[in-house]
């Protein structure tokens, strides 16, 4: 029996290429990335990583070097279900969501990426190995651009293999929302599907107003309306049959997920590993939407998102989302024909440029 020796937790705060503008989070000009090392006393290593807003990364790494690391020490690395839920019981009061699970989240990952490591088998294949070609869409975070920005954006997208482009609602009136939308769906070519995000912008009367407007460029999607944790808005707005839903990037357990689905409120269930605490809860969740008729997507972290989905049979998108790791990975993700391809690298394959890392250590 293996058992964890070495812990190490560390907090980077990363630039992004080009600021960027969310209608619930503002103009963001950074992020923060929690990564969690671990090493057993047979030499095998994991690598997990969580990423957050600018600010926050430290309480992350608080939790994941403190109850949680008082946890790991020594545990057998293989026990990986029980290990998520010693660390869920340990921290329950005050966490189930917040900091708690994206410190969750870092050391699951690592947890999964050392069962990949020692077996030899990449994390896509240990999870379900259903397909590891998933399609993807590339997930602009646009808000903060002026049209012509916005509409460059779309054609690098195309240009760089996506069939599918987000873009983000939520400006001052409905109208410029409405004109960007109809400029976005005029400029790309047809065959390119459309998806668009309002960041929780509206009340849910604002959104039905705008679902009505939205109805005539047949959106794959129109993602987080409303707030994120009402789901009886979500039930009511779905109920309307006008566009279809995406939720979920902001909900933290599987509880919230039974409860949107529950009400009706979803049509593209979208978890997010680095907020609902990992791997672990992720695949739990992908498995509810499938045993209610429904397909997953995934928020931001694609590099670890596609083995994920790839795993699923009722995988319908990959979110592609510009955070700038890509520099800081040997071998980063890459699409081609609207697709992406899980690697077979042991583990979830990403070998960070720690050196070059470094330099923006918290």
């Amino acid at each position: 029996m293996s058992t964890i020796q070495a812990i190490e937790v560390k907090c980077y705060r990363l630039p992004l290429p080009v600021p960027m503008e969310a209608s619930a989070a503002g103009v963001m000009a950074g992020f923060d990335m929690v990564t969690v090392q671990l090493r057993d006393d047979q030499g095998a290593g994991g690598c997990g990583y969580t990423v957050l807003h600018e600010g926050q990364g430290a309480a992350v790494a608080a939790i994941a070097d403190g109850p949680f690391r008082e946890i790991l020490q020594g545990a057998d690395p293989r026990r990986i279900e029980w290990l998520w839920i010693q660390m869920y019981k340990r921290t329950h009061y005050a966490g189930r969501g917040g900091p708690v699970a994206f410190a969750h989240a870092a050391v699951d990952v690592a947890l999964w990426d050392m069962r990949g490591n020692t077996l030899g088998e990449p994390l896509w294949r240990l999870l379900g190995g259903f397909d590891p070609k998933v399609r993807c869409y590339a997930g602009n975070i646009d808000l903060n651009f002026p049209l012509d920005q916005l509409l460059e954006g779309g054609s690098k997208s195309v240009e760089a293999g996506f069939h599918s482009v987000k873009m983000r609602l939520g400006k001052p009136t409905l109208a410029e929302d409405i004109s960007r939308v109809e400029a976005m769906r005029n400029h790309l070519p047809a065959h390119i599907d459309m998806m668009a995000d309002a960041n929780e912008a509206w009340r849910v009367d604002q959104a039905a107003r705008a679902m009505k407007q939205l109805q005539r460029f047949d959106l794959v999607w129109l993602e987080e309306p409303i707030a994120p944790d009402n789901f009886e808005g979500y039930r009511h707005l779905r109920s309307l049959g006008l566009v279809p839903l995406a939720a979920g990037e902001n909900l933290h357990t599987v509880a919230e997920f039974t409860s949107l689905i529950n009400a009706g409120g979803v049509d593209f269930p979208e978890p997010d590993l680095t907020t609902c605490g990992g791997i672990t809860p992720f695949m739990k969740i992908a498995h509810l939407a499938e045993a209610n008729g429904l397909p997953v997507i995934s928020h931001g972290a694609h590099d670890l998102h596609v083995h994920l989905l790839a795993a699923c049979p009722n995988t319908a998108y990959l979110e592609w989302h510009a955070f700038g790791l890509d520099q800081f990975m040997a071998q980063p993700l890459t699409v081609a024909d609207g697709f992406a391809t899980a690697p077979d690298r042991p583990g979830h394959g990403i070998e960070f440029d720690w050196v070059g890392m470094g330099k923006f250590l918290v």
